[in-house]
């Protein structure tokens, strides 16, 4: 959103994400057009554990290993999401509610 267009929000855009994703969609407005899903709780924080920990974290692992095609990146993606320890997660949510 940094070109300050608004978030798309279109019936024929939940409608792709109901068909691939189902009730496990969080967006803004999204149980309106749906009838399933999660509404995006007002007030909540612009960065979430995903954004300062996960992505980081799954990149690093993921890249290092310089997977060529398709197969060995979701490969390495799957093997790199398995490496993180429940400890380290509860930590990271432990830090972000704080």
């Amino acid at each position: 959103m940094q070109d300050g267009a608004r978030p798309r929000r279109t019936e024929k855009v939940f409608r792709f994400l109901d068909e691939y994703f189902g009730n496990k969609v969080i967006a803004l407005d999204y149980p309106k057009f749906t009838g399933t899903g999660m509404d995006w709780p007002p007030y909540s924080p612009d960065l979430t554990p995903c954004d300062y920990f996960l992505w980081g974290a799954l990149k690093d692992t993921v890249y290092g290993n310089h997977p060529s095609t398709l197969d060995e990146l979701e490969l390495a993606i799957c093997v790199a999401c398995n490496s993180i320890s429940i400890e380290t997660m509860k930590d990271v949510i432990r830090v972000a509610v704080i």
